[in-house]
This record gives structure tokens, C-alpha cells and sequence, in this order.
């Protein structure tokens, strides 16, 4: 028997994704939409996500951050959602391998964020959905 989540028990989720990468963006988006996710907000950048994450109502229930952005990188985005009490589960994506994702899994912790993993780029269905899977069973 298939534990997995259909793509319907993903649909009330609010999801935000913040990279600073066009293509990732979209990439990202349509692995979502695959996964039954329709609420989907994107930021290109920490910068403009901590704005668009203080305007956004809901908040997102999961948010999806890439560790590597010019602006304010990853761990600086995670350090401001902590300040800002964020509850909802956090991905951490990168391209930059295993010890760039470990770091930025022990920031999340010790930032009070309800961490659900990271996950390399480029993205896999499987592994989004396993990540979304620990946020259903925590809501």
C-alpha cells in the first residue's frame, strides 16, 4: 500500500519559494503544481522574500529557500524569519553540496524553525514530496 500523499491532500498548503533564479523559480513551481500545490507565492531574492513574506496573509505554510543568494543569502533569511516568529515548515535547496546543506540545516535548528530538511538542486519530485510529507505529519 502507498503511504504517499495524493496531489488533493497538498491543496489547502500555502507555499512560498524564494531564489535568486528565474528558472529555479519556475522549476520549482511546476514540481509544486505536480504535487497538487495551487498557493504559491515567489520571491526572486531574500531581499524582496522577507517583503513579500510580510505582506503575505497567510503565511505560508511551507517555505522553500535556496542557501545561496546575493543579496541576503539563506541563512540570513532564515535568522530574519525566526525574528519574525515563523512557524510553517522550511526546505532549505541548494546546488552547492552536502556541506553547504548540513550548515544551513543546523542554522535552521538553532534559528527555532520547524525544519523539514534540505534538499540539493536540481529538485526531485520524490524528495520535495517526502520533505512535504514530515509538514503534514507535524500540522
Amino acid at each position: 500500500m502507498d503511504d504517499s500523499l495524493s496531489p488533493s491532500d497538498n491543496a489547502h498548503l500555502h507555499v512560498m519559494i524564494v531564489d535568486d533564479d528565474d528558472f529555479q523559480i519556475e522549476f520549482v513551481s511546476d514540481l509544486l503544481a505536480e504535487c497538487g500545490i495551487k498557493n504559491i507565492v515567489t520571491a526572486l531574492g531574500g531581499k524582496s522574500g522577507l517583503t513579500i513574506f510580510d505582506h503575505t496573509n497567510p503565511k505560508p505554510d511551507l517555505l522553500l529557500c535556496d542557501i545561496q543568494m546575493p543579496d541576503i543569502d539563506g541563512f540570513e533569511f532564515m535568522k530574519k524569519l525566526g525574528e519574525r516568529n515563523y512557524t510553517g515548515g522550511v526546505i532549505l535547496m541548494s546546488g552547492q553540496g552536502a556541506k553547504v546543506l548540513y550548515s544551513a540545516s543546523l542554522v535552521a535548528q538553532l534559528a527555532r524553525q520547524n525544519f523539514l530538511g534540505t534538499i540539493e538542486k536540481p529538485l526531485q519530485k520524490e524528495a520535495l514530496l517526502a520533505a512535504i510529507e514530515k509538514l503534514s505529519v507535524k500540522v
